[in-house]
């Protein structure tokens, strides 16, 4: 007997129902595990970024180190803290689904201990010229933990461009160290000329050795890298010596022509007189753009070497 057509859709329609039903509980199934994997991502950032937040709290509330003393007391409290966060996250197991990512920062974290290790050294030592060869070292490192807490989602991990202060909360005390170790090698450079010249040729020779002095100066402290707030003022401070070696030079020039009239020897004068006040000025504007002081004795040639390099004799 044939099945008539309004039979045909009843008996087709428990069918389709239940294929419906299936496909619509295998969705449910599937959005609640994706959703407990999310949840528990959720619990495992909300943890790694409370272990951030107290470590990141301590470090803010002792501040930035003033002078290399500073510095060290305030490394080893700060690398204290930032073991005690990474302890804490690398304790917590991977949430399911994001093992890969965990992973990837976990191994950023792990990246930095040999680095805190041979800053705690340095500071210790006090030796400005290891610090400051150091701090790009650890900006990378930080950089690569910085991604990878981007990565992840995290909050209150290596977010707030770490890699940038760090590094210059380094720089800085070594700065103005070595910026006073510097200063006080141009000074003794420029007692070592001896007497105040009693001929023009003689003035015009101490003339060059100070240009020599000067040109001395620019090149130490091109060797020397200041915190990115001071940074403006260094250029300042180079073209100051800049302007001060020229004007060494024209007056050197100057009193070494056969002939030099009142007039000429006055402008002389005035122009050396005026690149000297640059100078000074410049080189006090810096030293406070650093926001940190020296504290060690200014002894010539920090870790054995000498700022300025072998190029020029001693005048």
């Amino acid at each position: 007997m044939q099945a008539q057509p309004g039979q045909r859709i009843r008996r087709v329609a428990p069918v389709v129902l239940l294929l419906a039903l299936a496909v619509l509980a295998g969705c449910s199934l599937t959005g609640s595990g994706a959703a407990e994997r999310r949840a528990a991502l959720d619990r495992w950032q909300d943890g790694a970024d409370a272990a951030c937040r107290k470590a990141n709290a301590g470090i803010a509330k002792r501040g930035w180190p003033a002078s290399l003393v500073e510095l060290d007391r305030l490394a080893v409290r700060a690398i204290a803290d930032v073991r005690e966060a990474s302890t804490a996250i690398r304790r917590m197991p991977a949430p399911e689904g994001s093992e890969r990512r965990v992973a990837a920062f976990v191994g950023s974290l792990e990246g930095l201990e040999p680095l805190m290790d041979r800053l705690s050294s340095s500071t210790e030592d006090l030796r400005a010229g290891k610090l400051e060869a150091f701090a790009p070292r650890l900006q990378a490192a930080l950089a690569a933990v910085e991604d990878e807490a981007r990565r992840l989602g995290l909050r209150h991990c290596a977010v707030n461009d770490e890699h940038v202060w760090v590094p210059d909360a380094i720089r800085a005390p070594v700065f103005a160290q070595r910026l006073a170790t510097l200063d006080r090698e141009i000074v003794e450079r420029v007692r070592a000329i001896g007497e105040p010249a009693s001929t023009r040729e003689s003035a015009s020779l101490n003339f060059e050795r100070l240009g020599d002095v000067i040109a001395f100066a620019e090149r130490g402290l091109s060797r020397l890298k200041p915190p990115t707030w001071a940074a403006r003022e260094a250029g300042r401070y180079v073209d100051g010596l800049r302007e001060l070696g020229s004007a060494l030079d024209a007056a050197s020039t100057e009193l070494g022509e056969p002939i030099l009239t009142p007039v000429e020897a006055a402008a002389a004068q005035a122009e050396l007189d005026r690149a000297v006040r640059l100078e000074r000025r410049r080189f006090k504007r810096l030293a406070g753009a650093i926001r940190a002081v020296p504290v060690l004795p200014e002894r010539g040639g920090d870790d054995g070497e000498s700022l300025g390099g072998d190029e020029i004799q001693e005048a």
